[in-house]
């Protein structure tokens, strides 16, 4: 037990990593993007790539990952090989199936994420839009397979590859918007030819790997267990396609804000949360298949411990120090600024969603090891639902209420994740609540306390002129949640 602990830590670590230095580079790739292109073409860029996100995770990460790892851990080895290589086939044709229709389906698509007020309805607008979407559908290929590969390297728990590939997306984009600055062609072919050197850049790691045109047995059960998460799946993107059109109606650059914002509350979920979840997934998927609930339950808590502090104490900095977070990450002089103001607007919003958010995603993964598939599938559903319906209502209550729709749509989902794995004797409720109640007692005084040290050094400027608030406010913000710790008994060692 003690070999298998350290080996989830390691792991863990890795992928955080891994993700940190994918998510520092995807910030500077969106610095590059809010500051050499202008808003009219960043606005239609970031609509057209919500087409191939819309089915990333149905055909890549979230449906691919989460449904192949117990799927390989289940055959022997010879036959895990033999499934590898027909399951990539069978992915590979509907990719470029969904490419073809994406390619000519492009102005259907393009009606479909805006609303009639849309300064995209203009017809050289409408056209700009159009020509962004067919540029970087191909990138839902890539990225499908990129996630792929990333999924068998994982299944063998061999993380370090898979960690740092995401790393070459970003390193290519970057280098294209730098050589053609300005150019649409560029900006959207920055992201697709990114995704492919991901995929590639993993091939060396599979030794060998080849495809082969053959249905394995195992993939009807592959597909089976990806149906709930395409399900999942479809009711988040359908959340964003929602998202997409209400922000349409906000004037240009509301798009970019929010994607903008949008990027750095995932690099906070994807280093806090989603990593160590996609690090101890193995295990626990071990544990549940030996019905070993008591480990489970041990593992799941060790790491809620662990993680829940830090995404506390984050979140109530992104909140608190949303202004010159903005300014020291894409404020560098050509940052359009109602870009700048509108980003400040939606991180807020989102430093209240990181900690219920952050939680939900591990305790997701107990569900998914115990084969609770259906049951996350329904709680996801209300979740998204709600987020949804908060959207639709809040819809002209300006971007900052907009936004906190997802803080208490997480809030919800944290209830019933935890109701429900209390009933299966994996989690308490109470300890839930009562653990996570203590973090976010301690995050509130060391938000304010960084809020009220930053505003002392003035108007946020740019760049360089938003690390003195920054610091200073940081510190005191975590001298503050280090002494509420103590106090509330919070854990404020990693191990």
């Amino acid at each position: 037990m003690r070999t298998s602990s350290t080996r989830v830590v390691r792991n863990t670590l890795v992928v955080m990593a891994g993700t940190l230095s994918s998510r520092v580079l995807g910030m500077v790739r969106q610095i590059v993007i809010n500051n050499l292109f202008p808003p009219l073409l960043t606005d239609a860029f970031n609509y057209a790539t919500r087409i191939p996100n819309l089915f990333r995770e149905l055909v890549a990460e979230g449906a691919v990952t989460n449904a192949l790892i117990p799927v390989l851990k289940a055959l022997p080895e010879a036959e895990g090989r033999a499934f590898r290589r027909q399951f990539a086939a069978l992915l590979l044709s509907v990719n470029l199936l969904l490419l073809g229709l994406g390619l000519l389906l492009a102005p259907w698509l393009a009606h479909l994420l805006i609303e009639a007020k849309s300064v995209f309805n203009q017809p050289s607008n409408f056209e700009l839009l159009v020509y962004q979407i067919r540029l970087v559908v191909p990138f839902l290929l890539g990225i499908s397979m990129a996630a792929l590969f990333s999924a068998f390297l994982q299944s063998e728990e061999r993380f370090g590859v898979t960690a740092f590939a995401p790393i070459a997306l970003n390193i290519v984009s970057i280098i294209i918007m730098l050589i053609w600055p300005g150019s649409s062609t560029a900006l959207a072919l920055s992201y697709t030819a990114g995704a492919f050197v991901q995929a590639l850049v993993q091939l060396p790691a599979l030794k060998g790997f080849a495809l082969e045109w053959k249905w394995h047995p195992a993939i009807q059960g592959a597909l089976l267990r990806m149906g709930p998460f395409a399900f999942t799946t479809s009711l988040r993107q359908f959340l964003n396609l929602v998202l997409t059109n209400v922000l349409s109606r906000y004037p240009l650059g509301a798009q970019t804000g929010f994607v903008s914002a949008e990027i750095v509350f995932q690099t906070a979920m994807g280093i806090l949360a989603v990593s160590p979840a996609m690090a101890v997934y193995p295990r626990l998927t071990e544990l549940g298949h030996a019905k070993d609930y008591a480990a489970m339950s041990s593992l799941l808590r060790r790491t809620l411990e662990r993680l829940a502090v830090l995404l506390g104490f984050t979140g109530a900095m992104l909140a608190a120090l949303a202004p010159w977070i903005v300014g020291a990450l894409y404020a560098f002089g050509g940052l359009d600024p109602h870009v700048r103001q509108y980003t400040i607007q939606i991180l807020l919003a989102y430093g209240f969603a990181l900690l219920p958010w952050g939680i939900n995603q591990i305790m997701l993964r107990a569900f998914y090891a115990v084969g609770e598939i259906a049951r996350a599938v329904q709680v996801s559903a209300v979740v998204f639902v709600l987020n949804i319906l908060g959207y639709w209502l809040l819809r002209n209550a300006g971007l900052f209420a907009l936004n906190l729709a997802t803080a208490v749509a997480g809030v919800v989902g944290l209830l019933i994740y935890a109701l429900r794995l209390e009933r299966l004797q994996i989690l308490s409720l109470r300890w839930v609540l009562e653990f996570s109640g203590r973090v976010a007692l301690a995050a509130i005084p060391s938000g304010l306390a960084a809020h009220f040290v930053a505003r002392l050094f003035g108007f946020p400027g740019y760049f360089l002129h938003n690390l003195p608030p920054l610091i200073a406010g940081g510190l005191a913000g975590l001298i503050v949640f280090i002494v509420a710790a103590r106090l509330l008994r919070l854990p404020l060692r990693l191990r």
